[in-house]
């Protein structure tokens, strides 16, 4: 059983085409529409990268959730699968089909934000001064569903969003994905002060983590979500911080203490400037992991220290 892969690996894997993918492994499909089904298990529908099998109440989007759900393979095994075949990678640079501009579905959203604050500081221990103040600048909101909305926001414009379920689905597992058409090589991100360095994270959930263990010792710096590990929403934050006048001095990679998220690190910090680049994991396996720890270890309040609105 397979047990490592590399960060290349988990990249070229996340980017293999759902449909060619299913194709070459002899599944039948046929085209309904915009959509693909399944011929044997004809609840089964998929749309571009995302798929449902209604039958069994299955949900989610991404090639290698597809092969874990499907096929019953671990993460790993799922990830040397997909690399094995030269499958046809999603969205090439070759072939690029146009995209649609994000819009915000704002009709989804609902004004009670009870179960996503309740979500955020109850279960994830988010400090609540820290959810407030994502309250108040609008960067997080509730959906019909009752998921977490991580409004993805640039010169004040939303350009995507995260949405995180608040309570578990009939197979235990929780609704994670990202709203289609969402900027590519954007993501979820804070500003605390005025940045001048950059923080990388997996997801929004290990940044806001991450912010409730550091609290106040974190001044102008800005926390970003790659929703993963994207090369592509690295490279582009830091022109981002450059084209608003930011002179970056430095950036800490905080991803996931896991061997894709170390190797994702170590890669990219050996192909920056050694003086701007340090990389930053948790004891744990990632951020929300550790500050669920501190909070039950220590005993932590955390409602006692407000968090200024700089």
């Amino acid at each position: 059983m397979a047990k490592h892969v590399s960060a290349d690996q988990v990249e070229v894997a996340r980017n293999v085409d759902l449909i060619d993918y299913l194709e070459r492994k002899g599944e039948p499909l046929k085209k309904e529409g915009k959509y693909y089904r399944h011929q044997v298990h004809d609840s089964l529908v998929i749309k571009d990268q995302m798929y449902a099998w209604n039958s069994k109440d299955e949900k989610g989007a991404g090639v290698i959730n597809f092969a874990k759900m499907f096929y019953g393979m671990s993460f790993p095994e799922a990830v040397i699968d997909l690399n094995k075949q030269g499958y046809k990678v999603k969205d090439t640079l070759h072939e690029q089909k146009p995209k649609e501009p994000y819009q915000y579905p704002s009709h989804y959203e609902v004004n009670d934000r009870t179960e996503a604050k309740n979500y955020l500081t109850k279960e994830r221990k988010i400090h609540p001064k820290i959810v407030q103040w994502l309250d108040n600048k609008d960067l997080i909101a509730q959906d019909k569903l009752g998921n977490v909305v991580f409004k993805w926001k640039q010169q004040r414009e939303i350009v995507g969003a995260d949405r995180q379920g608040t309570s578990p689905m009939k197979d235990g597992r929780m609704i994670k994905g990202i709203d289609r058409n969402s900027h590519g090589s954007a993501g979820f991100s804070v500003d605390i002060g005025k940045p001048n360095s950059i923080y990388l994270f997996e997801s929004p959930i290990d940044a806001l983590s991450y912010w409730s263990i550091k609290k106040e010792r974190l001044q102008n710096t800005r926390l970003v979500s790659m929703s993963g590990l994207k090369r592509q929403t690295m490279i582009d934050e830091i022109k981002r911080m450059g084209k608003e006048g930011h002179k970056v001095n430095q950036i800490t990679f905080c991803t996931d203490n896991d061997k894709a998220g170390r190797e994702f690190a170590e890669k990219y910090k050996s192909l920056l400037p050694n003086r701007l680049t340090r990389i930053n994991t948790p004891s744990t396996k990632d951020w929300n992991e550790k500050l669920k720890l501190n909070v039950e270890n220590r005993g932590v309040k955390l409602t006692n220290e407000p968090i200024k609105d700089r």
